[in-house]
């Protein structure tokens, strides 16, 4: 495994270990989907680009995880 690929395996477990983790938490699905997606999505766009691309590829991925995670935990 590269080093890439071995930070992307990193971050999927360590969203799955959050997701497992949220199922006791006193807030609706709808917030605790938004929460992990944002961070989820930050994560995994902090694995893109350089300089300031990489700040841009950051917030990108937390804007499209926390909509995606709040549509996801709707349907839940």
């Amino acid at each position: 495994m590269t080093g890439s690929s071995l930070r992307r395996a990193a971050v999927a477990a360590a969203a799955l270990v959050a997701l497992a983790g949220c199922s006791g938490v006193p807030v609706s699905k709808e917030t605790q989907g938004q929460v992990i997606g944002g961070v989820t999505g930050a994560a995994v766009g902090s694995l893109f680009g350089g300089g300031s691309g990489k700040i841009v590829a950051t917030g990108a991925g937390a804007v499209i995880g926390t909509i995606a995670g709040g549509e996801i935990a709707k349907g839940m």
